[in-house]
């Protein structure tokens, strides 16, 4: 039966609790694409460049979307950054944030990404 269908009271509380994690998630996709709206071509780029580097090992070559959303955390958090060690620290901390410390595995880990994403910042705002 679809999920629609199922009457409100006769859901049960995972039903409820994944609905609002639904929305949840779309309200915050939503509120990232408003914050990165003037700012896509340098979400894109960013994007590519964690795919490329591939920090938590989800890279599957036909998934060149996988890290929009943490793309567009790091665009959001960059004007906060003036070198590329803080942006390498914002990168592990977006990471941790949206995987866990583990996945994100050690800071050091983010040195070539952060200059790559240091150096598209510094070009954007040229």
């Amino acid at each position: 039966m679809s999920e629609e269908l199922i009457p409100p009271q006769n859901r049960t509380p995972d039903d409820t609790q994944w609905e609002r994690i639904q929305n949840e998630l779309g309200t915050a996709k939503q509120d990232r694409l408003a914050q990165t709206a003037t700012r896509r071509d340098l979400v894109e780029a960013i994007s590519v460049a964690l795919f490329e580097a591939d920090p938590s090992g989800i890279n599957f070559e036909a998934n060149t979307d996988e890290y929009d959303a943490e793309a567009e955390t790091i665009v959001i958090a960059l004007p906060s950054t003036t070198d590329a060690k803080d942006v390498r620290a914002l990168t592990h901390k977006v990471f941790v944030q949206w995987f866990d410390g583990q996945t994100a595995g050690p800071i050091e880990r983010y040195d070539a990404v952060a200059k790559e994403i240091w150096k598209l910042w510094s070009h954007y705002q040229a």
